[in-house]
């Protein structure tokens, strides 16, 4: 989410609750209704906080350090097996570090679930009923 998506969102759900702290029911069908309102704005509000907490979260890093520095030894070991063809041991070792770059390109991707190609998508929240809240 860009910083302006943010601060716009920022802005209309702090009108929502703008808007239910000041209405005061008086019947008892305007309290129900009222009710009926502010517990899936406080959902809302919940889930979106939790969405941007994963948003800010990172490898831990120990995990960080694994993943880097067990490629860092592990390459090098793989020239310690003797193979006595040099093309067979090239292959061997390339075919290593495929494997170990392919999972390091893993890691950095789902690290950021909501960048990239490989994200997850605002579209959910563009149909149905949150569309009249998106900004076009």
């Amino acid at each position: 989410m860009g910083r302006a998506q943010y601060s716009a969102s920022q802005a209309r759900i702090g009108n929502f609750f703008t808007v239910v702290q000041v209405y005061e029911p008086s019947t008892e069908a305007q309290k129900t209704f009222y009710r009926e309102v502010v517990t899936p704005l406080n959902d809302v509000a919940g889930q979106r906080r939790d969405r941007l907490d994963k948003a800010d979260e990172h490898l831990p890093l120990l995990l960080q350090i694994l993943a880097y520095g067990g490629t860092r030894v592990i390459i090098p070991l793989t020239f310690l097996y003797s193979i006595r063809h040099r093309v067979v041991q090239s292959l061997f070792v390339a075919s290593v570090a495929a494997l170990i770059a392919i999972c390091l390109l893993l890691v950095i991707v789902l690290d950021r679930p909501f960048s990239g190609d490989v994200s997850v998508s605002p579209q959910p929240y563009k149909l149905g009923t949150p569309a009249r809240f998106w900004e076009r």
